[in-house]
């Protein structure tokens, strides 16, 4: 299980055994960060930390189980060719649909969007849960949807309630492939954090780079829907030569998880600044005028660096070293960043994954 759902376990309390095999498996996650700053020694200690509270609470939830998959030979594949089996991919939401159309439609008004999202029982009960939350901390009760498109604000509850609609999409890929509740645990933690990194640098938007960093890595369920037998073999692959994933996806199947992920949206009409994000998590454009792909990208290395679940790819991956000190993170402020991370990662799951 998550480290942010298990019971409290006293750090000095630890075996030493235990400290050993959390500190090689930190010096294993952190090979391709070469270059350390003082950032990247402090988020190195606080995911040793984690992942010592991890072992001890849960000591056999660090043994990998075994990965199905083909040798991973064969033809490189088309990502368009993927994007065409529609009876592999599932369908859209009607519900999602009529969201984008409205978003798209001139003079459409709160109480359209609200009468939308109203026609989804389970769309209405998520966002109010949400709203509720300590995800947005308000200080008042919010007990209708329209309540909420006011006080969130149309854009930002229209963003959170489209992105979060794909979810329910992907939920019939066999354990055997991944564990599905630690990718969703990574996809909202890179989720959160995207939205604690726009609100640190005043960059981007909250709901958009939080929705950006829920479906970063869509690409990687898309090709295990589609071609679980291959993409089983590239994550076996790269586990086993310790490449990063989406290195070794380029390299077996002639594209990567970003570059999928990044079409399907844009075939779904989604926005661009959410396609980018997708499609650039992994190598943000220099030129890129939105904050929330790079918010994405360092985001992630946070999450995979502080171990919050895993989306398959194991290593912590090297950010663009201008990306990233453009966003002047420091110790302190990294520290900070993540205080209350747990209490909103642990209530977002239950909301989005329950």
């Amino acid at each position: 299980m998550p480290h942010e759902i298990q019971p409290a376990v006293n750090i000095a309390e630890i075996a030493p055994e235990v400290r050993e095999r959390a500190k090689a498996l930190m010096t294993k996650r952190f090979k391709y960060i070469m270059n350390r700053d003082d950032t990247f020694k402090a988020l190195a200690h606080m995911g040793l930390e984690r992942t010592m509270l991890d072992m001890a609470a849960d000591p056999g939830g660090f043994v990998p189980g075994p990965i199905h998959g083909t040798d991973g030979s064969g033809e490189l594949l088309d990502p368009l060719d993927i994007l065409r089996k529609e009876l592999q991919l599932p369908a859209l939401p009607q519900v999602f649909l009529e969201l984008q159309q409205a978003i798209n439609a001139p003079h459409t008004s709160s109480d359209d969007l609200a009468k939308i999202i109203s026609q989804d029982p389970s769309l209405t009960a998520f966002l109010l849960r949400m709203v509720n939350s300590a995800f947005y901390s308000l200080p008042i009760q919010i007990d209708t949807i329209t309540r909420a498109v006011t006080v969130v604000g149309v854009n930002q509850l229209t963003t959170l309630a489209v992105g979060t609609s794909v979810l329910s999409l992907f939920k019939d890929i066999p354990p055997e492939m991944i564990d599905m509740e630690r990718f969703w645990m990574h996809s909202i933690g890179v989720g959160i954090i995207a939205r604690k990194l726009c609100r640190l640098t005043g960059q981007g938007d909250p709901e958009r780079s939080f929705v950006a960093g829920l479906l970063h890595d869509i690409g990687q369920l898309v090709l295990l829907k589609a071609v679980p037998e291959r993409q089983g073999a590239v994550i076996k692959h790269g586990r086993a030569e310790q490449k990063l994933l989406f290195e070794t996806e380029k390299e077996m199947l002639g594209f990567d998880h970003a570059t999928l992920g990044g079409m399907l949206l844009r075939k779904w009409n989604f926005p661009y600044v959410l396609v980018s994000a997708v499609l650039e998590h992994h190598q943000p454009k220099r030129n890129q005028k939105e904050a929330e792909p790079k918010l994405v990208h360092c985001a992630e290395t946070i999450a995979t660096g502080l171990g919050i679940g895993s989306s398959g790819e194991f290593f912590t991956q090297p950010p663009d070293r201008a990306v990233w000190d453009s966003l002047s993170l420091t110790p302190d402020k990294l520290e900070n960043m993540i205080q209350d991370l747990d209490q909103e990662l642990e209530e977002a799951f239950s909301i989005l994954v329950a």
